[in-house]
């Protein structure tokens, strides 16, 4: 009589997929791991490498003497580009004299402060309200030597004693202080630095519109 053995079972091959993906998944978790940490590493160096800064705590107008309330010291990231005065030379600032004016929150750089008084002795300080084209269409800069083109009166109709087209114009050296928008489109604020003898003649002439600026060469 013969009696059938029962087939031996299938022996089972083991799988290394889901091995592998397990160390893929490990690695990837590490990688994470010393990404974060990096980058926190980053963040804390970033972080270390703020100053403390001076900055406008009030508006100070241009020609004005600064003065220690006049300063806030503000803490930021290093200025990478920009020349903001360290607040440990806030002593050193304080008596110096704003080339224009500072607007709050602004950080204070050496560029915008002169150990010069504004207007400086035998000058005086005129405000000139200019229409487009009474001006350099590159603009002007705080410190920047011009002559104040004088123009014709409008009423000027020709005659005996008035000057003809070939004459040439009357200039007035001048120095740039502050330059502003105006209210009107089209319309420039520029304050400037006149000799004492030519400021009621600029002064005069800006109100009735007959100054042209024109920037001398360096």
């Amino acid at each position: 009589m013969t009696t059938n053995r029962p087939s031996a079972a299938p022996i089972a091959v083991a799988r290394s997929a889901p091995r592998r993906r397990s160390i893929m998944q490990g690695a990837l978790a590490v990688l994470l791991i010393v990404v974060g940490a990096l980058t926190a590493g980053y963040v804390v160096l970033r972080m270390g490498t703020t100053q403390d800064y001076l900055a406008v705590a009030r508006p100070i107008t241009s020609g004005a003497e600064i003065q220690a309330s006049d300063l806030i010291i503000v803490r930021i990231n290093e200025a990478v580009g920009l020349q903001p005065v360290p607040a440990t030379k806030l002593r050193s600032v304080v008596g110096l004299h704003a080339k224009m004016a500072l607007v709050p929150g602004a950080l204070i750089t050496m560029d915008q402060l002169t150990d010069s008084p504004i207007p400086a002795p035998g000058f005086q300080l005129i405000g000139m309200k200019l229409k487009e084209g009474h001006l350099p269409a590159s603009r002007l800069t705080a410190g920047a030597s011009v002559l104040l083109v004088v123009l014709p009166s409008k009423t000027v109709v020709g005659g005996e004693g008035q000057p003809s087209d070939l004459t040439p114009p009357r200039t007035i050296v001048a120095t740039v202080v502050d330059i502003s928008p105006g209210v009107q489109p089209g319309e420039t604020l520029v304050d400037v630095q006149v000799a004492v003898t030519d400021a009621p003649t600029v002064a005069s002439l800006s109100a009735d519109d007959r100054i042209v600026v024109s920037l001398m060469e360096n």
